[in-house]
């Protein structure tokens, strides 16, 4: 926890830059010490038609879903570090916005396989 889940205009950027993103922005979210680094969980998803404002001008939009029990000083902190480094990998972004989603704890379940090396 937390699950980072990032949207871009496709027009953005490319694969590896975006993988970089993504690896700025585990970074980002570990530096906080909210979460242990092993289990904040990144991944993007192209959006091939949108509109800002009206108009097609590249974006990224990051939910960042937390179990529920934080401070708002602490969301706060994690949003503005994931925005820091979402801004300094893709200034020719028009816009980037954050948000922190809180999960309920009780309806939160999971399966992790057992070797995680084995996908490597």
């Amino acid at each position: 926890m937390p699950h980072i889940i990032i949207e871009f205009s496709r027009d953005l950027a490319s694969d590896t830059q975006i993988g970089t993103t993504l690896d700025a922005v585990h970074q980002a979210a570990a530096a906080t010490r909210l979460f242990d680094a092993r289990h904040i969980r990144v991944r993007a998803y192209p959006v091939y038609l949108y509109r800002v404002g009206g108009n097609v001008v590249p974006f990224l939009h990051a939910q960042i879903r937390i179990h529920s029990g934080r401070t708002a000083e602490q969301k706060r902190q994690l949003s503005s570090a994931v925005l820091d480094a979402l801004r300094e990998h893709h200034r020719s972004a028009y816009s980037i916005t954050v948000e922190v989603v809180e999960m309920e704890r009780e309806s939160y379940t999971r399966f992790i396989g057992e070797d995680v090396t084995r996908l490597a």
